[in-house]
């Protein structure tokens, strides 16, 4: 039973702790490790509820406004974990020292492969293969301006400053658009 008021209490405040966590990991230089810190406060927590129950369920018990004393134990391990050098969790943690005798030549270092596609190079490869179709095409210079306007320069018509009807640059743009599709599947006569 103290069991299941624990958990459901740590589920309640978990993004509470995990926000404070991550506060003063930012001031440790710990940005990444702040779930890690949580989880092995946590942890503990759920290891001296195994040997003393009671006093966990005290601290559960007794309230200090809208919190108890529990929330203000676990806040306090977790900023010990983090800002003390004996602390468990860097202690159990703690990096390799390194110095400047360690030539990282001969050391093995995992690379992880890149897998993700390269999104923006693709679509800048994209704009190069538009922008040769455009620039190759003979058109008037009216119709490469309206086409660099929408197209190239990510302007509306509605913000146009010309004389002419919106239809008429849509016309204009949706012809260039057209050859230029044309061209870059091989279907250009010019």
């Amino acid at each position: 039973m103290a069991n299941q008021i624990i958990n459901k209490y740590i589920s309640e405040r978990y993004d509470r702790w995990l926000d404070y966590a991550r506060y003063h990991c930012s001031h440790a230089n710990m940005d990444d490790e702040a779930i890690d810190v949580l989880n092995e406060v946590l942890a503990m927590l759920l290891e001296k509820l195994k040997s003393n129950q009671s006093y966990i369920l005290q601290l559960y018990e007794s309230k200090k406004g809208q919190y108890t004393e529990l929330d203000f134990y676990i806040l306090q391990m977790i900023k010990l974990n983090i800002t003390s050098e004996t602390s468990p969790y860097r202690h159990k943690y703690k990096p390799i020292p390194v110095d400047d005798n360690i030539d990282f030549q001969w050391v093995d270092l995992i690379d992880d492969p890149d897998n993700e596609p390269d999104r923006s190079g693709e679509i800048l490869d994209q704009m190069h293969i538009v922008r040769d179709a455009f620039d190759s095409l003979n058109l008037s210079e009216k119709a490469k301006h309206v086409f660099s306007w929408k197209f190239f320069e990510c302007n509306r018509f509605s913000e146009w400053e010309g004389p002419e009807d919106k239809k008429d640059l849509y016309d204009i743009y949706n012809r260039v658009l057209e050859l230029i599709k044309s061209k870059i599947n091989g279907e250009s006569l010019f």
